[in-house]
């Protein structure tokens, strides 16, 4: 029987309206699309905070009943089944995206920084640098940041020539030294060369020397050189991470 255009056979009427039972979710409209879509992830993120656990095939129902609880109360007509074949298509999606959240709770994205620092031997002799910096000053050895489209060690040659007028060969990877501070991540790569060729010069990054190793530990080293020699002279360790804090103490440990 038709009346009005509509095959009564696919409807049914509920508090006065007439209701197509065979309606697909597909028929929605989109604001409504995106109203339900936002309920399925904010009720499977209810399931997953109160009981610990994402719910899984056959036993997602819970999340199901209350999203269409939701649905029926906005006054938007769709067949449960047609919810609950939606949403278990999107389950793995919506939980694969709370499980991105929650790891990203525990390790929150942070600006990383690479630098690059390298102790140049000539002999007994080391290349020092004096920083003059308001940041950073002391005593320590030439580097400075990778550029983009830089490999790590492109770039140490290319500061070292910069801040020295020396270019160094074969720049060898001792390590890795981290501080963390404010928010931002600076890894330093620690470098040594015991080959060069070019004439010695200073930069603005301060003045640049010849002195004997043994000289150099009795400077006025820069925050962090100490634990750099470290490093550099032990081939068991490799990493130094050290973390800032607000109150300006210092927390670091080796590896």
């Amino acid at each position: 029987m038709k009346n009005g255009g509509y095959n009564m056979k696919n409807h049914k009427v509920v508090d006065r309206k007439l209701l197509q039972t065979n309606k697909k979710y597909s028929h929605l409209k989109q604001k409504q699309k995106d109203k339900i879509a936002l309920w399925m992830y904010e009720e499977t993120r209810k399931y997953y905070e109160r009981t610990g656990k994402y719910p899984i095939e056959h036993h997602d129902d819970e999340v199901v009943d209350v999203v269409y609880e939701r649905i029926m109360a906005a006054d938007i007509w769709i067949p449960y089944r047609e919810v609950a074949n939606h949403y278990h298509s999107k389950r793995t999606k919506i939980t694969r995206r709370i499980r991105r959240e929650e790891a990203e709770k525990q390790h929150p994205s942070e600006e990383t920084i690479f630098m690059n620092m390298c102790m140049l031997c000539d002999g007994d002799m080391v290349l020092a640098l004096d920083k003059t910096g308001s940041n950073y000053s002391g005593t320590t050895f030439p580097g400075g940041h990778v550029e983009a489209g830089e490999t790590f060690s492109e770039a140490v040659i290319r500061e070292m020539q910069e801040e020295t007028g020396l270019t160094i060969k074969q720049p060898v990877l001792k390590g890795i030294y981290h501080w963390y501070r404010d928010g931002l991540h600076n890894v330093g790569l620690l470098y040594r060369a015991d080959s060069y060729e070019g004439e010695l010069k200073s930069s603005e990054e301060g003045q640049v020397y010849w002195i004997s190793r043994e000289e150099y530990e009795k400077k006025d080293l820069a925050v962090g050189m100490r634990r750099v020699l470290q490093i550099i002279d032990d081939d068991t360790l490799t990493e130094c991470f050290m973390d800032v804090r607000p109150d300006g103490s210092i927390q670091e440990h080796m590896s």
